[in-house]
């Protein structure tokens, strides 16, 4: 699979924005944005490590008001998305809906 840079979530299951195997590289920079016009939504945003089976929070239950934009500097973070390596995986409180930009 290819790694996609922008995604519209529209769904309270849990969303991998990029899977173990898509090589993805080096990632700078998170953008979400709550795109609701009144209701916040809290956001889980994790690394699951299929060699280690962990799951490891950049952030949990962080409360994005409406309208509001997070971004989170993730340069320091070491993200091997590599086969069999970590899986990156968005989680929302609602279907409310978030958008996400992913810079590399």
């Amino acid at each position: 699979m290819a790694f996609t840079a922008r995604y519209n979530i529209t769904s309270s299951n849990p969303t991998d924005l990029i899977a173990a195997g898509e090589n993805a590289g080096n990632l700078r920079s998170i953008l979400l944005t709550n795109v609701h016009s009144s209701n916040s939504i809290n956001v889980d945003l994790s690394l699951y490590n299929a060699s280690d089976y962990k799951t490891t929070y950049i952030i949990k239950n962080t409360a994005i008001p409406a309208g509001i934009s997070l971004d989170l500097d993730v340069s320091n973070i070491s993200i091997n998305t590599a086969k069999n390596q970590d899986t990156l995986t968005i989680k929302c409180s609602s279907a409310d809906g978030i958008d996400v930009i992913i810079s590399k």
